[in-house]
C-alpha cells in the first residue's frame, strides 16, 4: 500500500513472519546458502510485495519502521528476524539494496496467530553529524 500525506510518500507492507537469521541460512562444506525455510520465506515475501506494491522500486535513502507481531509467546530476540526480512525485501526488488536504510525502528506487538510483520517505509531523515551526539545525549533530544 502506498500512501501520500502532505506531499510525503510512504509504503506499508503486511508480510509473513520470517525465520530467524539462524534458520535463514544453512552452512555446508561448500559455503553458506539460504536454507529451504529461507527460500520459502523469500518467495512468500516476493509474492506479498508483488500483490501489495507492484510498481514500487525505491532508490533513495529510507527509514523503516517494523511492527512485529509474533506467532506465539516464546522469548524472541527481535533483531534476529531483521536479516531475513530485509534480504527478502531486497530480493523482491522493492528497494535497490538494504544499504539504503538509514534508520530502523522496531516494535514488538501482541501475539497473533501465524505472526505478522508490518513494515512502513518512508524517506530517510537527516544523517546525524557525530558532533551533535553529546548534545543529544545530554539534553535527551529525540
Amino acid at each position: 500500500m502506498v500512501l501520500e500525506k502532505d506531499g510525503e510518500k510512504s509504503t506499508i507492507l503486511y508480510l509473513s513472519w520470517p525465520p530467524t537469521v539462524n534458520n535463514y541460512y544453512t552452512h555446508t562444506r561448500n559455503g553458506v546458502f539460504i536454507s529451504k525455510k529461507g527460500r520459502l520465506y523469500k518467495n512468500a515475501v516476493e509474492s506479498e510485495i508483488r500483490e501489495q506494491a507492484p510498481s514500487v522500486h525505491i532508490t533513495d535513502r529510507i527509514a523503516i519502521t517494523v511492527y512485529m507481531f509474533p506467532p506465539d509467546r516464546r522469548k524472541r530476540d527481535l533483531d534476529n528476524y531483521m536479516k531475513a526480512l530485509q534480504d527478502s525485501i531486497s530480493k523482491a526488488g522493492l528497494w535497490e539494496d538494504d544499504s539504503l536504510i538509514d534508520q530502523v525502528y522496531m516494535y514488538r506487538g501482541e501475539v497473533i496467530k501465524g505472526g505478522q510483520i508490518v513494515v512502513k517505509i518512508e524517506e530517510s531523515g537527516i544523517i546525524l553529524p557525530y558532533e551533535i551526539l553529546p548534545v543529544m545525549l545530554e539534553n535527551k533530544i529525540e
